[in-house]
C-alpha cells in the first residue's frame, strides 16, 4: 500500500507540472443507516462495493478526490486518478482506503494500477441485482490491470469488433479473515488475485439497430498460505496450512487454468480457485429509449463451462430504458437460478468404479480459500448469501465461518427508476427469492426471503453540488430475518480546478 500511495503521490506531481488540473473533483459523504432486525434489510447494504455496512445500525463518512480518464478524451494521452477513504461506526472495518488508483490511457488501451470501483459490463449498476463473477457488491480490490478498449477485426467495417482485459493482484483481506473466523476454521493470508475477459460485439448501431455482444469472463484466487484446511487422514479429519506457490509459475498456471493443489490426491485439478460466467446480450438501440436482453450462465468448474450436463442455472434479465418522461425512466427484470450446480452427485473416477460424476459445484465455495468474497462479501451476485451473515444465521445456529452456506437460489428481481424532474431521482427494488442452502448442508425447507427498497435523491437547483437521498427498505424470511430500515445520504461534489 505505500508502494501503491507513493506511485499516486509521483502520478499526481506528474499531472501538476503538465498542468492537468482540468477536471480534479472532491466528493464528500456521509450516510448512517437504522433499522429494527439483527441485520439491515438486503438493499441498504448490497451492491454498495462494500462500504455500507450490513449491521442493523451503522455510519460512515466518505472524502474522495479524483480526476477522470475521460477528461483527457480529446488527447492522445490520457491520465486519471484517485484517492477515496471512509471511516465507519458498526462496520468491518473502522477506516479504509476504499480507492487508491492511478491510470494511463493511449488510443484503445489502458493501464490501471491499485483499488477501482468498476461498473457491472452489461446490467444497469442502479437497478439490477449484480453480476454473477464481477459484481459490485464487494470492495475493490488492488491490482495491475490493463484493458483493450471495442476494436474492430480488420475487414469488417466494424461489424465485428472485440474487447479483453486482464489483471493480477493482492487481496488484502488475510488479517481481517483471521479474526473473523472462529477457531479451526478455514481462512487464507496474501491471497493472489487474477481476473481476464474477452467480448466480442456484432453490429453497428450507426447502420442497423441490433448488436449482440458474446463473452467469457474468468477468475481465480491462488497463491498465499491457507490455514487450518481439513485433510482426512487415517480416517481422522485434520488441520493443516498449506503453503501455495506464489512465483512465476503460479502466475502462469492461474491465467491458462493449469496446475494442481497438493490436496487434489490422484485427481488432480488447476490449481487456485477458478471461476468465471459466459454472458451474452442483444440490444436494440431506437431513437431515444434502448431495450436489451442478456444472459449469464456462472461455472465453477469444467461441467459448467461446457454444456456437458445441460444449461440449468442461469441469470436472465432484460432492460428497457425509456425515452425522457416525468414517470418511469428505466425499468429491469431478472430471473436468478443456481439450484442445478452440475447435479447432486460427485464421484472422482476410481479403479472399482470408473464412471465420473462432477456434481455439487458449491459456488463460491472452495476447500482451501475462503471463497469468492472479499472482506466477507461476496465479490459476484449477492443473492447468494455472503459469510458476513453466517454470524446471525446458518441453519439457527451462530457460525464466524467464512463460508457460503446458501448458494442455491432461485429470484425474482424487479428493478425501476425515474426522473421526475432535474431535481428528483427516484428508484425501487423488489426481490423474491427461495433458498435451498447448499447440497452438503440443506435447509430443513425451502426458505423464502422478500427484499423491498424505495429510495429518493434530491439535487437542489440552489445548493450547487449537493445531494440527499433517503431510503426505506425491509426484508421479510427466517433467512436473514425481518428487518425494517432507513438510511440517509448527503453528498457534496466540487470541481476543484
Amino acid at each position: 500500500m505505500r508502494r501503491l500511495l507513493l506511485l499516486l503521490l509521483v502520478v499526481t506531481t506528474t499531472a501538476v507540472a503538465q498542468e492537468r488540473w482540468e477536471g480534479l473533483e472532491l466528493n464528500a459523504s456521509a450516510s448512517a443507516t437504522a433499522s429494527t432486525g439483527d441485520v439491515a434489510p438486503l438493499w441498504l447494504t448490497a451492491n454498495r462495493h462494500g462500504v455500507a455496512s450490513h449491521r442493523a445500525s451503522s455510519a460512515y463518512v466518505r472524502v474522495a478526490v479524483s480526476r477522470d480518464l475521460q477528461t483527457d478524451s480529446l488527447r492522445q494521452w490520457r491520465l486519471g486518478y484517485g484517492l477515496d477513504i471512509f471511516a465507519a461506526a458498526r462496520h468491518e472495518r473502522t477506516a479504509a482506503i476504499q480507492q487508491a488508483y492511478a491510470e494511463l490511457g493511449w488510443r484503445k488501451l489502458r493501464l490501471t494500477l491499485g483499488a477501482r470501483e468498476r461498473h457491472l459490463e452489461v446490467q444497469n449498476d442502479e437497478l439490477s441485482s449484480g453480476a454473477m463473477t464481477f459484481g459490485i457488491n464487494a470492495s475493490p480490490v488492488p491490482t495491475a490491470r490493463l484493458d483493450i478498449d471495442w476494436f474492430a477485426i480488420p475487414s469488417t467495417h466494424g461489424w465485428w469488433q472485440w474487447r479483453l482485459y486482464g489483471s493480477y493482484g493482492l487481496m488484502t483481506d488475510g488479517t481481517w479473515q483471521e479474526q473473523f473466523a472462529k477457531a479451526g476454521t478455514r481462512y487464507a493470508r496474501n491471497t493472489r488475485y487474477h481476473e481476464k475477459s474477452l467480448h466480442w460485439q456484432f453490429g453497428r448501431p450507426d447502420r442497423f439497430p441490433f448488436t449482440y455482444e458474446i463473452g467469457l469472463d474468468m477468475a481465480s484466487e491462488f497463491g498465499g498460505t491457507s490455514y487450518n484446511v481439513k485433510t482426512l487422514r487415517a480416517n481422522n479429519n485434520q488441520l493443516t496450512t498449506y503453503h501455495h506457490g506464489s512465483g512465476l509459475r503460479a502466475y502462469w498456471n492461474a491465467l491458462t487454468c493449469q496446475g494442481s493443489d497438493a490436496t487434489d490426491g490422484s485427481n488432480p485439478n488447476s490449481s487456485g480457485n477458478h471461476l468465471g460466467n459466459w454472458v451474452m446480450q442483444l440490444r436494440y438501440h431506437g431513437q431515444g429509449w434502448m431495450a436489451r436482453a442478456y444472459w449469464q450462465r456462472f461455472f465453477e468448474d469444467h461441467s459448467q463451462l461446457t454444456v456437458q450436463y445441460g444449461i440449468h442455472d442461469m441469470l436472465l434479465g432484460g432492460e428497457v430504458t425509456l425515452p425522457r418522461n416525468c414517470f418511469v425512466s428505466s425499468v429491469v427484470v431478472e430471473y436468478l437460478n443456481t439450484r442445478e450446480q452440475s447435479g447432486a452427485v460427485y464421484h472422482d473416477a476410481t479403479p472399482s468404479l470408473p464412471e465420473a460424476m462432477a456434481g455439487r459445484d458449491d459456488y463460491y465455495n472452495h476447500k482451501l480459500y475462503a471463497g469468492w468474497q472479499y472482506y466477507g462479501m461476496a465479490v459476484g451476485n449477492p443473492l447468494i448469501t455472503s459469510p458476513l451473515y453466517n454470524r446471525q444465521y446458518v441453519n439457527d445456529r451462530e457460525q464466524d465461518n467464512l463460508y457460503f452456506y446458501n448458494n442455491r437460489v432461485e429470484a425474482w428481481h424487479i428493478g425501476m427508476s425515474g426522473d421526475p424532474s432535474d431535481q428528483w431521482h427516484w428508484r425501487a427494488l423488489a426481490t423474491f427469492t427461495r433458498n435451498w442452502g447448499i447440497y452438503t448442508r440443506p435447509l430443513d425447507d425451502a426458505e423464502r426471503q422478500t427484499s423491498l427498497m424505495a429510495e429518493v435523491s434530491y439535487t437542489p437547483w440552489w445548493c450547487s453540488g449537493w445531494q440527499a437521498t433517503l431510503g426505506a427498505a425491509l426484508d421479510n424470511g427466517h433467512l436473514r430475518g425481518n428487518s425494517t430500515g432507513v438510511q440517509l445520504t448527503l453528498s457534496k461534489s466540487l470541481k476543484l480546478n
